[in-house]
């Protein structure tokens, strides 16, 4: 489902999915955020240790469940998510932006 989608939103997924925090990072642009649970991290650095925590903290599975293209920069992924954090399963939403073939921003609701 991620065919149409610019190749940093499939590395980003592919690197939280294997944990390697380090990839995770690349896929942002430095003044990047990403929020998540009404919170928000700005740069690379708060990008990767947010994700270090959330999968310290949780153990889940995404699965993309649709996507597409929302503007010229935007993309929204929609997933189901299911793990051991409470509730055990949740449908959530990723909302792209991109920049120069990176992540700018990234919200997760």
């Amino acid at each position: 489902m991620l065919e149409t989608a610019p190749g940093v939103i499939g590395r980003f997924m592919d690197a939280a999915a294997k944990r390697d925090y380090e990839a995770i990072g690349e896929c942002f642009t430095e003044d990047a955020s990403a929020e998540d649970e009404e919170r928000r991290h700005r740069g690379r650095s708060q990008i990767r240790r947010w994700q270090q925590e959330t999968r310290s903290k949780w153990d889940y599975t995404v699965t993309v469940v649709g996507g597409e293209q929302v503007g010229e920069s935007g993309y929204r992924v929609a997933a189901h998510l299911k793990g051991n954090f409470p509730g055990g399963e949740a449908d959530v939403e990723y909302r792209f932006s991109i920049r120069d073939g990176l992540i700018s921003s990234l919200r997760i609701t």
